[in-house]
């Protein structure tokens, strides 16, 4: 019996780039303080030293790492501390899968609103709404890549537990985090700040203490850790900081960066403000402004002073100017609410593809402290905000993040409006008093909505909400035969270590060209590998897929007689995302009329702030996969998310089946099936709707998920 539950963020060019291995790039001793320029250390031409008075910590708002946290086994479920829960206190259900953690999608069993009861919401089990795996989210860079690379395993021995004063591993990846912030900022060399990055990314997420890697010599072992961030490994582990983040720290200006690019003012417009006006928080560059001495910085004039100013004048506690993609947004706000013992709220719960409203909510006590532990946060840069039970804070990316201190006996209400989208929270007003949700639920005489659910106004009883533990496999990913990171066994491995019964290898054909794809030799010299995998792994099954490419002329990649021998079909439309209405319709409809085709790949080609959706008629496509059975994806990379919530919902209304996938390119990949998940739900979708909530058999029963019912 499998376990999971959701937790949770970037789509199809690759993330990977040709660039010196990291032992080249930062493979470097530690130097001692004022031998070197911090930046020059690593690659970057040097820069002009940033005078301040006073240094400010900083950590790291990274759209582009994985999400990724840690988990403690109570029973045979998952205990988790209220910050790793999206939604709500709750236990989650299930034996554990290893490697992953969990992030609630929804709240314990919603308690009938006529219940008088007033049970501890933890207690409840779940039904309809349980918790959701939440591994390592891969995410794009903003050019475009899909994931981050296959870091998160490690093998080795048993080794010593830590001594309690050796730091944690989340706080030396945070640490490494924050120093490749800084590192970008300062211009430093590009392949530098990745590496820090991955290996932040690994060492967080290694079920090994990392100090006592360190200790014992070992850590070279761990991928991505050459000798320059080995010493700097020792050096945290030893003295417990980094004397070149100190460096940089007063150097680059984080706070007055952050603030500055919420203002939109890009990081190095910031540090020459900071440089030329010795400014380094918003009430010093608020001031400077009024005294008219924004133009004494090099290259600000009388247009661009009039802009800041009017920035400045602005209301900062509104949404981005660029929303973050949704793995990130649930990192930042897990990472802020598990610091200071809150709930996650805003649009990451429930699980927006774009999050422009962050905010988490803590319990009730002294709002006072609440706000100064807030406020030392090293993913909190600066406040530009404060009220007695209120403050908004800026990462140094410059998003805004609000927290929200309730009164006593108001939390549930706080949750709520901290939640719920506009509309969906004016409907329900006023809200009674209520220590938790359930309560406020319960007072109102409705029953509890799940927070994806809570847009539009909805007083009634919702769907059984398809969760992770309806999902048996995964029936899109990439191998080493293309352009993904982990081999076929390893990625079957993986899913075997997420619980699933069957994985789906699609790799790519060769008319993708842009990445390594598969013609009908390779297709059938990889059948030969998957069958001997098979051998090794039963009962698990990798099923022979392929993710084909229609081309232009709306033939497929592949001859008629190979994809016959294919377990699972994905056909996708890769070039051409510009064509006219017709002729991609026309090209997606003919490839649902194959027999041979079981599934649409990321139907609309959108990439979130990147590429809108392309000419798709939906209405078209949907009667035609209808008709033939065919089934629609919604794909799991944080910045495509394709089918959307809304186009699922439609999809589900018109009895077409959905497949909840990934498309992971790793073994880390497989993560970001909280993603889709959360997607999914967001669109109304029960177990029932999703073809790869069936068992096996049913999936090798007919190559059209949607005619196997009738």
């Amino acid at each position: 019996m499998r376990s999971e539950s959701i937790r949770a963020s970037r789509p199809v060019e690759r993330r990977e780039e040709a660039g010196p291995r990291e032992s080249q790039c930062v493979g470097r001793p530690v130097l001692r303080l004022g031998d070197r320029d911090p930046v020059d250390r690593h690659g970057a031409e040097e820069r002009q030293q940033v005078s301040r008075p006073r240094s400010r910590h900083v950590g790291v708002d990274d759209q582009h790492r994985p999400l990724v946290h840690d988990r403690k086994r109570r029973g045979d479920r998952f205990a988790l501390s209220l910050s790793r829960i999206v939604h709500d206190v709750g236990s989650v259900l299930g034996r554990e899968r290893p490697g992953a953690a969990r992030v609630r999608f929804g709240h314990e069993d919603r308690r009938p609103h006529d219940s008088g009861s007033r049970e501890n919401p933890a207690e409840h089990r779940v039904r309809d709404v349980g918790a959701l795996c939440l591994r390592e989210l891969e995410a794009p860079l903003c050019g475009g890549s899909a994931e981050g690379d296959d870091d998160a395993r490690h093998g080795g021995d048993t080794t010593q537990v830590s001594t309690p004063r050796d730091p944690q591993n989340a706080e030396i990846a945070a640490k490494l985090d924050a120093f490749a912030t800084l590192l970008e900022l300062a211009d430093a060399n590009s392949y530098s700040v990745r590496a820090y990055r991955r290996a932040a990314d690994v060492l967080r997420d290694s079920a090994v203490p990392v100090a006592e890697l360190v200790r014992t010599g070992r850590i070279r072992e761990v991928r991505g850790v050459g000798p320059g961030i080995e010493a700097r490994l020792r050096e945290l582990v030893e003295t417990g900081d980094l004397h070149e983040l100190k460096e940089l720290e007063e150097r680059v200006s984080p706070d007055l960066v952050g603030v500055g690019r919420m203002l939109g003012l890009s990081a190095k417009r910031s540090m020459d403000i900071a440089q030329t006006l010795g400014v380094r928080t918003l009430d010093e560059l608020r001031e400077a402004a009024s005294q008219g001495r924004l133009r004494e910085v090099p290259g600000i004039g009388p247009k661009s002073e009039q802009k800041l100013r009017a920035a400045l004048a602005q209301d900062l506690s509104r949404p981005p100017a660029h929303a973050l993609l949704l793995n990130r947004a649930l990192a930042l706000t897990n990472e802020i609410a598990e610091s200071l013992g809150a709930q996650p709220a805003g649009d990451a719960r429930r699980f927006r593809d774009r999050c422009e409203q962050l905010a988490v909510v803590a319990p009730p006590q002294e709002p006072a402290d609440a706000i100064r532990r807030f406020e030392e946060l090293p993913q909190i840069v600066a406040l530009v905000e404060r009220e007695d039970r209120r403050a908004v804070g800026v990462t140094v990316e410059g998003v805004p993040v609000e927290l929200l201190v309730p009164e006593p006996g108001k939390a549930g209400a706080g949750l709520i409006r901290a939640t719920g989208a506009a509309p969906y929270v004016e409907a329900l007003e006023p809200l009674p008093d209520g220590g938790d949700e359930l309560e406020v639920f319960g007072a109102l005489g409705i029953p509890w909505c799940p927070p994806e659910l809570r847009e539009e106004p909805f007083r009634g009883e919702p769907p059984p909400l398809v969760d992770l533990p309806d999902i048996r496999g995964d029936l899109h990913c990439h191998t080493t035969w293309s352009d993904g990171r982990g081999t076929v066994e390893e990625m079957a491995q993986a899913a075997i270590e997420r619980g699933y019964e069957y994985l789906a290898i699609c790799d790519h054909t060769v008319a993708v060209s842009v990445v390594p794809g598969l013609d009908a030799d390779a297709v059938r010299r990889q059948g030969e590998e998957i069958a001997a995998a098979n051998e090794r792994l039963a009962p698990f099954r990798i099923l022979r897929g392929i993710e084909c490419d229609i081309r232009a002329d709306a033939t497929l990649d592949l001859p008629d007689d190979v994809l016959a021998e294919l377990d699972w079909v994905m056909a996708s439309v890769h070039a051409g995302q510009r064509g006219s209405r017709d002729e991609l319709t026309k090209r997606t409809v003919e490839a649902m009329y194959h027999p041979s085709v079981s599934a649409i790949s990321h139907p609309t080609g959108r990439l979130i702030d990147r590429r809108p959706p392309n000419a798709l008629d939906l209405d078209t496509a949907f009667a035609v996969a209808l008709e033939t059975g065919t089934a629609l994806e919604t794909n799991g990379l944080p910045d495509r998310l394709d089918l959307k919530d809304e186009h699922v919902r439609q999809a589900i209304e018109a009895g077409i089946p959905i497949v909840v996938s990934t498309d992971a390119h790793s073994t880390r990949g497989l993560g970001n099936i909280v993603l889709a998940l959360g997607t999914a739900r967001r669109g109304w979708a029960t177990a029932a709707d999703v073809v790869n909530a069936r068992p096996l058999e049913a999936i090798l029963a007919s190559r059209k998920p949607g005619l196997l019912d009738r």
